[in-house]
């Protein structure tokens, strides 16, 4: 009797794992192109929750030292949203690794391995078909690789920073894979601007 329970709670965690993060994506878009104001309500919950989550990381990943990341992340959000230029980007960088990190080892918690990584892969699908099957995604993938020498420099520092950012499997046993994308494109944007100066 406790066999079949405990395997149909198996069955419902993985369907959770493999349905959550695609629902989550295509929930975004949806609300980026149906609803009216919905840019402007995803930034808020970007702009709040994703510090939230970096404060709450130390507690999620089971730090021995999970105090510090509230003031970490507090510091980091100030930063993002105070500072100009490569500082900026840093911090927000970092906010996003740490919030990153965060979900990761929540849903690593609570999550069996092999529902997480069908749902990654599923994720990763819709992630190609949006990009390549809507306009409104399209848009905003191309416009980085439209801005004459700023792509070649967003292509460069997203190498090195994937190469830099694998490193880190020496380490830990999750990575946020999102983090040497966002370091290429704010490389891109900082070159951007020091050309435009």
């Amino acid at each position: 009797m406790a066999a079949p329970a405990r395997q149909a709670t198996a069955r419902s965690f993985r369907a959770v794992g493999i349905l959550v993060p695609a629902g989550l994506l295509a929930a975004g878009v949806l609300t980026l192109n149906v609803v009216s104001g919905g840019p402007r309500a995803l930034a808020l919950l970007a702009t709040f929750g994703t510090p939230l989550l970096a404060a709450a990381g130390g507690v999620l990943a089971g730090r021995r030292r999970w105090w510090l990341w509230p003031p970490l992340a507090a510091g980091l959000w100030l930063a993002a949203w105070l500072a100009h230029g490569l500082v900026q980007d840093a911090a927000g960088l970092a906010l996003v690794a740490l919030a990153c990190l965060a979900a990761a080892s929540g849903a690593g918690s609570v999550l069996p391995a092999s529902s997480i990584r069908v749902g990654l892969v599923a994720l990763a699908a819709l992630d190609v078909a949006l990009v390549w099957g809507t306009t409104s995604v399209n848009r905003a993938t191309t416009t980085p690789s439209s801005a004459g020498r700023s792509k070649y420099v967003a292509s460069v520092a997203t190498g090195v920073a994937a190469g830099l950012w694998g490193l880190l499997f020496f380490v830990t046993p999750e990575v946020a894979a999102t983090v040497p994308v966002v370091a290429g494109l704010a490389f891109a944007t900082a070159d951007a601007r020091r050309r435009r100066l």
